[in-house]
C-alpha cells in the first residue's frame, strides 16, 4: 500500500460519447499524462451519455464526402428550435462531433466550441483537449460541426467537416485545451462573435470574482445552443491555471468558450469550460480543497494562450447579432 498521500480529485469531464471512455479503463486524460491519480476511489471519470443515435458511421462518411456542400440531416433526424442554430458561421458555440473508428468500435465526440484564434493567417477555433479522442493509429480526427453558412455562401445549413485537431493538451483541469485549424475553403465563414453575448473584448487577467457567461450545446440543459450565466469566484487553482464557478452545465458543454464581465462591463474571454468537479481534495484531512463540489471548472485564457503560442485571440463584436 502507497503511504504517501497525493492530490485526490474526482472530476467528470463534460464530453459525450467519446469512444472507450469507461470508468473500469483508463481515461483519456489518464494516458496524455494527467495529473490526477491512478487510484480507483479517485480518477478522472468521463460523464458518458450517448448522443444522437443517427450519427453513426455511415452519416459520418456522407459529411466528410460531401465536401463544402454539406451533408443535410438523415432523414427523421429532428434538431431542437434553438439559439444556437440561428447564428450563422464558424463561431463560439459551434456544435463539434469528432469521430473515431477502429476494427473494434465506433464513437463519437459531442463537444462546444469556444473562441477564434489566428496565427499567420490562419484560422482556429478553440475547443477542450478531451474532446480529441485518438483514432486507432494514434492520430487526432477530423473534425465535423453542424455550420449555418453566411447567406452569402448560397449553402444551407447541415454538418461540415471543418477542420483537423493540431494541437491537444489533455491534463486535467487547467490544462486542457484543443485547437482546431479550420480549411481555407471555409475562411469566410468565421465569425468571431459569441453567439447571443458577444464578445469577447479581450482577455479577463484579473482574479476577482465575477460573473460568467458561456454559450454550449449540453445535453437537456443546452441542446441546441443555449445561452448561460453564472458567478466565478476562484481564479487561482491548479496553481494559477484553473479557474471555477457556478452555474448549470451537461455534457456535451465541453470546450464552450467562457466569457467574464470584466471593467466597464465589457465582455472578456475568461477560458474553456471542461470539467463539473465533484470532490477535490489535497489530502483527506483537508477537504474539499482548491475546488468545491459541485462547481464548473476548466482552463483559464492567459493559459490556453500559453498552450497554445504563436495563435492569437480573435476579438468579436459588441453584440451578439447574428
Amino acid at each position: 500500500m502507497r503511504t504517501r498521500i497525493r492530490r485526490i480529485t474526482l472530476v467528470v469531464p463534460v464530453l459525450v460519447g467519446s469512444v472507450a471512455l469507461v470508468a473500469t479503463t483508463a481515461s483519456a486524460s489518464d494516458r496524455a499524462g494527467s495529473s490526477v491519480p491512478s487510484y480507483d476511489i479517485a480518477r478522472a471519470v468521463p460523464l458518458s451519455t450517448s448522443g444522437p443515435s443517427w450519427y453513426d458511421l455511415g452519416y459520418f462518411h456522407r459529411v466528410m464526402q460531401a465536401g463544402t456542400a454539406g451533408a443535410r440531416l438523415p432523414s427523421g433526424a429532428r434538431m431542437p428550435a434553438a439559439a444556437g442554430f440561428a447564428y450563422p458561421g464558424i463561431r463560439p458555440g459551434t456544435w463539434l462531433v469528432t469521430v473515431t473508428a477502429n476494427s473494434k468500435e465506433v464513437g463519437f465526440a459531442w463537444c462546444t466550441a469556444n473562441f477564434v484564434f489566428r496565427k499567420r493567417g490562419v484560422f482556429g477555433l478553440g475547443t477542450a483537449g478531451h474532446c480529441a479522442a485518438k483514432d486507432a493509429l494514434g492520430a487526432h480526427p477530423s473534425v465535423t460541426a453542424y455550420v449555418v453558412p453566411p447567406p452569402s455562401s448560397g449553402r444551407l445549413p447541415g454538418f461540415y467537416h471543418i477542420g483537423r485537431f493540431v494541437l491537444v493538451r489533455n491534463r486535467g483541469i487547467g490544462d486542457d485545451f484543443a485547437m482546431i485549424r479550420v480549411f481555407a475553403r471555409y475562411r469566410s465563414w468565421v465569425n468571431p462573435t459569441m453567439e447571443v453575448w458577444g464578445g469577447p473584448q479581450g482577455v479577463y487577467r484579473s482574479t476577482r470574482p465575477t460573473v460568467v457567461k458561456w454559450f454550449g450545446h449540453g445535453v437537456v440543459v443546452g441542446t441546441g445552443g443555449t445561452a448561460r450565466a453564472g458567478v466565478a469566484p476562484i481564479w487561482t487553482a491548479r496553481h494559477g491555471t484553473a479557474f471555477a464557478w457556478y452555474g448549470p452545465s451537461a455534457p456535451g458543454d465541453s470546450g464552450a468558450g467562457v466569457e467574464a464581465v470584466g471593467t466597464g462591463g465589457l465582455d472578456l474571454a475568461a477560458g474553456d469550460l471542461t470539467h463539473i468537479v465533484v470532490v477535490d481534495c489535497g489530502r483527506p484531512s483537508k477537504c474539499p480543497g482548491q475546488i468545491l463540489p459541485g462547481m464548473i471548472a476548466g482552463t483559464k485564457m492567459t493559459t490556453i494562450l500559453r498552450i497554445a503560442r504563436g495563435w492569437h485571440l480573435v476579438k468579436g463584436s459588441l453584440l451578439g447579432v447574428p
